[in-house]
């Protein structure tokens, strides 16, 4: 990766270090999808330091055994270059690696360096990142639970416990896993609204756990429950099935599976999805997923963005949120900007910030200080995170 030619501005801030933390936690009862269950919780995170130094945060979803090394490789063409350069600097790495794909770790390590580019940016200037993201319309939004995991033996009891703790925190809107079967679909849809209350709102989400016509059954089961819309029914590659489900008239999301404005342009153009659904932490960072939303507007689609993965992951997807513009509404009607707050045990996601984003009778503050708005416990994260995979680089 060249240097920028000198008179494009010597005295920008550039990044004088990258150091990672690749986290792990072990999952004594794991819990998962209908696809199946994880064994542990996981996320990387990425330390920025300026030529001035300020000090930016980011996180690269996935396994930290296949982000590691992306990071490390990008790190060393990173230090040196102008914080606020990103777009170019991402695009190049995906344009002279293109054998590789548009998809997977590289993009996802390629994210945790964009939104903590973002960080340090917006520290540097004490601003929010949805500052300078296209500006700040909200301070707070509502959040659904995303819960309801699949757990050994897809107890019910189970699921019901989980339910009711996400109401017992005020929680009106939920996001359950199905794809079992379609009895078992049905029973686990109708625990989910018994336990949010006669005004609780309900999303299903496959994950990609079935076939057209397996999927077709189940929903048949759940249409008169009326679910705010039906989460990755199938693959994203199944363009054919996306069309056929569509045909029962329920509201489809999809895209975390999806990488960059690439991995999104045909199936929004398509039609696939209703409600897009990018993942800064894997689908290129603040940059694409911001980029990403305004395809989404302009083929006049909704976005609630995936979020699944630690504080640091949390705290940029609201920064994201902030900005989010209320298209395709008006003064009226359309539906609130949803935050995804994963109700699963997951000690990383509250450990790695010193003050954790926690929820409020279903609402959740945007943070407005500086940056992503929340302050990483760097001395927590160095301690728990994996041995042998963590990486230091630094200028000269």
């Amino acid at each position: 990766m060249s240097s920028l030619p000198a008179q494009l501005g010597p005295q920008r801030p550039t990044v004088s270090e990258v150091e990672t933390f690749p986290l792990e936690h072990i999952l004594e009862s794991p819990y998962g999808t209908a696809k199946g269950r994880i064994p542990a919780r996981i996320g990387t995170l990425v330390k920025i330091t300026t030529s001035e130094g300020f000090v930016g945060w980011g996180e690269s979803f996935g396994p930290p055994r296949f982000v590691a090394p992306a990071l490390e490789a990008f790190s060393r063409a990173l230090v040196g270059q102008p914080i606020d350069i990103r777009e170019n600097f991402a695009q190049r790495i995906i344009a002279e690696n293109y054998h590789l794909s548009i998809g997977g770790s590289h993009i996802a390590a390629l994210s945790g360096i964009d939104i903590a580019l973002w960080d340090a940016q917006a520290r540097t200037l004490g601003v929010p990142i949805g500052h300078l993201l296209g500006g700040v319309i909200r301070t707070e939004v509502p959040a659904y639970a995303s819960i309801g995991y699949v757990t050994e033996n897809a107890d019910i009891d189970d699921f019901r416990a989980q339910l009711a703790s996400a109401a017992a925190e005020g929680f009106q809107a939920a996001k359950i896993k199905i794809g079992i079967d379609p009895v078992a679909d049905r029973q686990r849809a109708e625990a989910a609204l018994a336990e949010l209350g006669p005004h609780g709102e309900l999303m299903v989400d496959y994950n990609a756990n079935g076939t057209v016509d397996s999927v077709m059954r189940s929903l048949r089961g759940l249409l008169d429950l009326d679910p705010r819309w039906v989460e990755e029914p199938l693959p994203p590659y199944q363009h054919d099935g996306w069309e056929r489900v569509r045909e029962l008239g329920v509201p489809l999301a999809g895209g975390e599976a999806l990488y960059g404005r690439f991995g999104f342009r045909e199936p929004i153009a398509n039609g696939h999805f209703d409600i897009i659904q990018p993942d800064a932490a894997k689908c290129g960072g603040l940059t694409e997923a911001k980029l990403i939303s305004q395809l989404a507007y302009t083929f006049n689609r909704r976005v609630s963005p995936h979020c699944w993965g630690t504080g640091v992951a949390q705290a940029a997807c609201l920064q994201l949120l902030s900005t989010l513009p209320d298209l395709p509404f008006g003064e009226f009607g359309g539906t609130p900007q949803f935050f995804e707050f994963d109700r699963g045990l997951n000690p990383l996601r509250e450990g790695v910030l010193a003050e954790p984003i926690l929820p409020a009778n279903g609402t959740v503050a945007i943070p407005s200080g500086p940056g992503l708005g929340v302050e990483v416990d760097a001395e927590w994260a160095r301690f728990h995170r994996v041995e042998g995979l963590f990486t230091h680089v630094a200028s000269k």
